[in-house]
């Protein structure tokens, strides 16, 4: 229509940041009342809204296959593309991956957004997935680690102590090969059927560069 096509790739174009496709959460108790923030602790966040968050930070190498199931996907991580490139978090910041947004008028924590996913992925599979990783964080009582600080866009050699994102689909996906967790909740069928998907778009696009992608969704599109 007028011209233009569809291509729902997350990278077209190494000169832009790419297209992301970012979940927030939040909770609420039966009777609508905010479960998330807590401004009687130390980051404003309550201990179930901590447990979630670090439960998906704990998880965060495995979750990538499923919500960046593309080699294109690992394109568009990097410092400075809005996404993070280490497992980390902090408030406001847009360059890490999961980030705590907070009402602009009280300061409060509104929601924990997840930045590392695209229209790639299958949303119902991403969304259960970090959901459970999350809500297992919750029922183990994970304790969150300290929240990145200064410059999010620095080099890896000026933070060594943080764990990096992986670079690649094949990456992640042997973290997910290693995940009993993830894949218990996904059953064995659908993780083993899943991981040959992706070995199979490993396989099929790992040596294309980004002009042969981009060409390939165009002629499909």
């Amino acid at each position: 229509m007028f011209g233009m096509k569809a291509l729902f790739l997350p990278k077209t174009s190494m000169s832009d940041a790419g297209n992301g496709l970012h979940l927030h959460f939040s909770f609420k108790d039966n009777n609508g009342n905010d479960e998330f923030s807590d401004r009687t602790r130390q980051n404003g966040i309550s201990a179930k809204g901590e447990s979630f968050i670090e439960g998906i930070l704990h998880r965060l190498p495995s979750l990538l296959s499923i919500s960046m199931p593309t080699v294109n996907s690992f394109r568009r991580i990097g410092p400075g593309c809005f996404t993070g490139h280490r497992v980390e978090w902090a408030f406001e910041d847009k360059e890490v991956p999961i980030r705590v947004a907070a009402n602009l008028t009280t300061g409060e924590a509104t929601t924990v957004e997840y930045k590392l996913a695209d229209s790639s992925a299958n949303i119902y599979l991403q969304l259960a997935m970090i959901l459970s990783a999350g809500m297992e964080g919750i029922k183990s009582g994970r304790i969150l680690r300290p929240k990145s600080e200064g410059d999010c866009v620095a080099s890896d050699e000026t933070n060594l102590t943080i764990e990096r994102i992986p670079k690649s689909l094949q990456e992640s996906l042997n973290f997910l090969k290693c995940d009993d967790f993830l894949q218990a909740t996904m059953g064995n069928e659908l993780d083993t059927a899943y991981v040959a998907v992706r070995q199979f778009e490993i396989t099929e696009t790992e040596s294309k560069t980004l002009e042969e992608e981009v060409a390939i969704a165009f002629r499909k599109a």
